[in-house]
């Protein structure tokens, strides 16, 4: 019996191989709508909702092929009564891209350090108690105009999964690569704020308060992946669960913090020039 052992084990080691190969690349995926037609959505979200004002920002050619953006939409969102500012930026594309450029990678390559050794789950509570879970964490950098702190939160909405049950749901799975992989038109969002302080909790970042009224508009406007079958607002309650955990999974809100290391208190954090935020996604 030993002899077949080897056969058995190149046997299972290329069943183990074919497995992975499929779960990465588009074989036998049943899905025939492409990113392109998914990235015509994001016209639909306005350039004002509430008292958040919206302003279009650049794109550079580079930074949209390094993060595989097939549409895109970044823009900076001020509040004409707090003058509170957000950043977003909304991409879909293959999931292969679109879940391999993250912001502890593209932060880091423009120069920031995240405060965290690991991300953070944030289940973000929307109104009517469902919570929509993103990853975050907080980044630095510091030049001659001094440091500069930021805190990203970030999630994704796989169209083609069919557990959603034509719902829009984002997810913030700790491996994005190998949970959305065989997704041809995958959404990705950002929101990115300054850090008034090194203490700033995520509970006290401008970037809840815009997400609150945004979701539900985004949700609306990206429901028609469905044939616009699903409602502004829909997401699962536990949406969290569905996700692959981290380290803070059992931290309670805000807990993101705990884990990040100590630093000076800075200066007070000067905004991003179109350029840096740009290279930064």
């Amino acid at each position: 019996m030993t002899r077949y052992l080897p056969i058995a084990v190149g046997v299972l080691l290329i069943v183990g191989l074919t497995i992975i190969q499929v779960r990465m690349t588009d074989r036998l995926s049943g899905a025939n709508v492409t990113a392109e037609q998914r990235a015509e959505l994001l016209k639909n979200i306005p350039m004002n909702i509430g008292d958040w004002h919206g302003t279009d920002m650049p794109i550079d050619e580079a930074v949209r092929q390094t993060a595989g953006a097939v549409g895109a939409v970044s823009r900076q969102f001020r509040n004409v009564r707090t003058n509170e500012v957000v950043d977003l930026w909304l991409i879909v594309g293959h999931g292969r891209a679109i879940s391999a450029h993250t912001p502890d990678i593209c932060y880091r390559s423009s120069g920031f350090a995240a405060r965290a050794r690991e991300n953070s789950l944030y289940p973000m509570e929307m109104d009517g108690g469902t919570q929509v879970p993103f990853l975050t964490n907080t980044f630095f950098r510091e030049d001659i105009t001094g440091r500069r702190l930021i805190r990203v939160f970030w999630t994704w909405f796989n169209t083609e999964d069919e557990k959603h049950e034509g719902k829009v749901v984002w997810e913030a799975p700790s491996n994005a690569r190998w949970y959305f992989g065989n997704t041809r038109a995958l959404y990705k969002m950002y929101f990115t704020s300054q850090m008034r302080d090194n203490m700033e909790t995520s509970e006290q970042s401008p970037c809840l308060r815009f997400a609150r009224e945004f979701i539900p508009v985004v949700d609306k406007a990206l429901s028609q992946v469905y044939g616009g079958g699903a409602k502004a607002g829909d997401t699962v309650k536990d949406a969290g669960a569905a996700s692959d955990t981290t380290a803070s999974d059992t931290e309670p809100k805000g807990a993101a913090e705990t884990e990040e290391a100590p630093a000076e208190e800075p200066a007070e954090p000067a905004a991003l020039t179109t350029e840096e935020a740009s290279s930064a996604k």
